[in-house]
């Protein structure tokens, strides 16, 4: 018996060439059309999903230059601002940075030439840091030229608003911080669900082209009743951008097609967020209400993204679960009255509990540019209602570094840092005390301002009525 093997036979299509290429054409345009329809369910899922977090890069600073010669602080106590405390100190300068820092024992080892400034009997603190402050982009309140801290436009979403591009580093405010002791600053913008861009700064009045070290370290927004007419249609917002910008940043060559569906924000405001997406830099939210504050560490746990509190009126009544999610918490420990709703509950030993119950801490004056120099106030205030005191030293310098990533280069006297000093005669923290001199960058500043140069004019009025009778 003869066994016959079928085999298939090739299909051969016998189609004019216009027709081979329209086939083509369609099948195309119906895998677009198709992958265009899913999108919406792929940014959904994207909600649930955990970005790894990345180790933020440590970049040089633009301003470092060549080192000079070296300069030695010696003798004074030294809080580093990490906890630790250095009697007798030395601490050796070179260029923009500190070059090394010991104690008594290395007095010997500075040259006999070398420049020394004895600071025997003082205290030597890191410079202070100003966060959450529109610190050169406001000037005068009331005069819209002068005022620089927000984009306009109806859109609630204005995260690629960069700030540094609008520092304006003439400001008579800057030189009015800077000689209480401020020496570098996080500008941010407000306004919006997604304010914008913070940016880095030291407090150098004049160094238009120096002034800001980094820009774009944060994106900085907030949340509330006000933005939407509910808190949670408010949080729903913030959630749709943050897909969205993850949508956008997979499929940016299909958005320029026009392949893409509509996206909840400018291309320019969703590529701004990359880095926070990434890890690369924090989220900086300005929030009160306990369950804002429970939505954004739910927030950070589910997405790895790096996530601070500002504001935090309530934070104590859920410090806990602040802790857990390691997200800081920026308060403002006079602000114990209750200005809207939110702050219903607010204490002025928020900051204490928030630490006893194990959350990272920073102190400062909130959303301000005149009066950022009473910081050390507020740290006081903190301390008098159970902050221990190196704590707050750490709240207003290194833990200020640390939640905006700038701990690399600032927040506390040690090789390698910033040479960002202030030097005072007693507790900065107490009302009756001031710097005696402050350090920006490895240089003294002067110890003038406006209000000094005011003070001095008018402190003697009777010289005035000896210039009228002349």
């Amino acid at each position: 018996m003869i066994q016959l093997q079928l085999r298939p036979r090739p299909l051969r299509l016998r189609l004019p060439l216009a027709a081979l290429v329209l086939a083509v054409v369609t099948l195309v345009l119906l895998g677009a059309g198709s992958a265009s329809r899913a999108a919406p369910a792929s940014a959904r899922a994207t909600r649930t999903s955990r970005s790894p977090a990345r180790t933020p890069q440590v970049l040089p600073l633009p301003f470092d230059r060549a080192e000079g010669d070296a300069v030695f602080l010696v003798g004074a106590r030294i809080h580093v601002g990490d906890g630790t405390i250095i009697e007798d100190g030395v601490v050796e300068l070179r260029g923009a940075r500190i070059a090394a820092v010991g104690g008594s024992d290395r007095m010997s080892a500075i040259p006999a030439e070398a420049t020394r400034i004895d600071l025997a009997g003082k205290l030597l603190t890191p410079g202070i840091i100003a966060a959450h402050t529109q610190l050169g982009l406001v000037e005068i309140d009331l005069e819209g030229s002068t005022v620089d801290a927000e984009r306009n436009g109806g859109s609630p979403v204005r995260a690629g608003y960069d700030a540094s591009m609008a520092i304006n580093a003439d400001s008579s405010l800057i030189q009015v911080s800077a000689i209480e002791g401020i020496t570098s600053a996080a500008v941010t913008p407000r306004g919006g669900l997604l304010s914008g861009q913070v940016a880095w700064i030291d407090l150098l009045a004049g160094d238009h082209r120096g002034i800001v070290a980094r820009p774009r370290i944060a994106a900085a927004g907030q949340l509330g009743h006000a933005l939407a007419g509910s808190r949670a249609e408010a949080f729903a917002g913030l959630l749709e951008v943050l897909d969205d910008a993850r949508f956008y940043r997979d499929r940016r060559t299909a958005h320029e097609r026009r392949e893409l569906r509509d996206l909840a924000a400018h291309r320019l405001d969703l590529d701004a967020l990359g880095s926070v997406l990434d890890g690369q830099v924090p989220l900086v939210v300005y929030a009160d209400r306990a369950s804002d504050l429970l939505a954004l560490a739910e927030l950070a746990k589910s997405t790895g993204m790096r996530v601070a509190v500002v504001g935090g009126a309530q934070g104590w009544k859920v410090a806990d679960a602040l802790a857990e999610a390691d997200i800081p918490v920026i308060v403002q420990p006079s602000a114990n009255l209750p200005d809207s709703l939110d702050q219903i509950g607010a204490r002025m030993d928020n900051a204490a509990l928030l630490h006893q119950a194990g959350a990272r801490v920073g102190i400062a004056v909130l959303g301000e540019a005149h009066n950022v120099r009473n910081v050390t106030q507020e740290a006081g205030i903190a301390v008098a209602n159970g902050l221990p005191a190196e704590v707050a030293l750490r709240a207003v310098t290194l833990e200020l570094a640390r939640i905006y990533g700038m701990d690399d280069h600032y927040g506390s006297i040690a090789p390698g840092k910033v040479a960002n000093l202030v030097i005072w005669d007693g507790d900065p923290f107490e009302l009756s005390q001031w710097p005696v001199a402050v350090w920006v960058r490895g240089q003294p500043i002067p110890m003038r301002s406006r209000q000094t140069l005011l003070r001095d004019r008018y402190r003697v009025l009777d010289r005035f009525g000896e210039d009228r009778d002349e």
